[in-house]
Formats: structure tokens, sequence, C-alpha cells
């Protein structure tokens, strides 16, 4: 069944009680962008790809995508464009610095991100090695995902195949790379 349009523009999860430091609240289960959240925790990813119809296997197999691609970091932008970041972001975006989420060979299409995640989780990775966000590391942490990310590790073809069938539903319901 194709998810309801209106309903995924609805946040999916509920903010952590009580109030982190600060005084803001620990929103990182809270599904509520078109895209996932760099930030988001395992509950985060669940509601986000949950709402669609992704069950963990699907996810992390979508999650496999950062094999190939660059994302900006924080590295190099200036302390104004920190501040207000969410206002600034595409004005800001030429001063983070692009890094390969795996620096092996970030244009060709593997399962080195499941060994590089793996490695990650033991400590077995050099500085410059990988550069992942909270929501590829969340992968190793869970229980749930981490098998998947065992099998997909351990069997390419099995991650082709899992990612090409939760890619192709993904595109069907509208989403674009």
């Amino acid at each position: 069944a194709t998810p309801d349009p209106l309903r995924l523009q609805k946040p999916v999860g509920k903010c952590e009680e009580p109030t982190v430091k600060g005084g803001g609240r620990n929103c990182r289960g809270v599904a509520d962008m078109t895209i996932p959240s760099a930030g988001l925790d395992s509950d985060g990813l669940r509601n986000y790809f949950g709402r669609l119809g992704f069950d963990d296997g699907e996810i992390v197999a979508l999650m496999g995508a950062h094999t190939i691609g660059r994302w900006t970091s924080l590295l190099g932008m200036k302390k104004e464009c920190l501040k207000d970041l969410n206002s600034k972001w595409a004005r800001c975006l030429p001063q983070g610095k692009r890094l390969p989420f795996v620096s092996e060979d970030p244009d060709r299409f593997s399962n080195s991100y499941f060994k590089w995640l793996l490695l990650w989780n033991t400590r077995e990775i050099q500085p410059g090695d990988v550069h992942f966000i909270p929501s590829d590391v969340v992968l190793v942490v869970d229980q749930g995902f981490q098998s998947h990310v065992r099998r997909f590790a351990s069997d390419e073809t099995l991650f082709f195949d899992t990612f090409a069938r939760a890619y192709t539903r993904l595109v069907g319901l509208g989403f674009t790379a």
C-alpha cells in the first residue's frame, strides 16, 4: 500500500524527557523532514522509514547508499554560520569541508560501508578512514540493525539485491536522489 503523502509531512515519534542540558529536548528519535536527518537515532530511522513501509533490513540496505558520495561537514565553517545554521545553510554550505563517508573508494558502489561500520564498532580504524554521521553509527550500536550490517558486510550480492528492491520501492513512492 502506498503511504498517504499528507501523513509523510507530519512528524513521527516524540522527544525524550527530561530536557537536556541547556533547556532543549533530545529529539533524535523524531522524523520530521522529507529526508532523514543526519542525527537520527535508531528510533528516528525506524520512524522515518517505517512510515514508508520499510523493515530493518531494508533501512540498513538503503543506508548503504553511503558507500558512495560525500557529505558536507561543519569543519571550516565560520562561527557566524554555525550560530544559526538552519537559516544560513545554503549560504554557508561552500565553507564546509566535503568528506566521503568511506574514504577507500567513494565513487564505487559496494558493501564496503558495512565492513567499515563493523571496523568502527571494534575501534579498528584510523583517523580519516571513514567520516560517519550519527545515523550511520546507529546501525552498529542497535542490535536489530547490526545483524543486517553483518549480513551485508559478508554478502555483497545480498546487499545489492536488498538495496535494489528497497530503492525501487522508494523511488516508486516519489522520492528522488
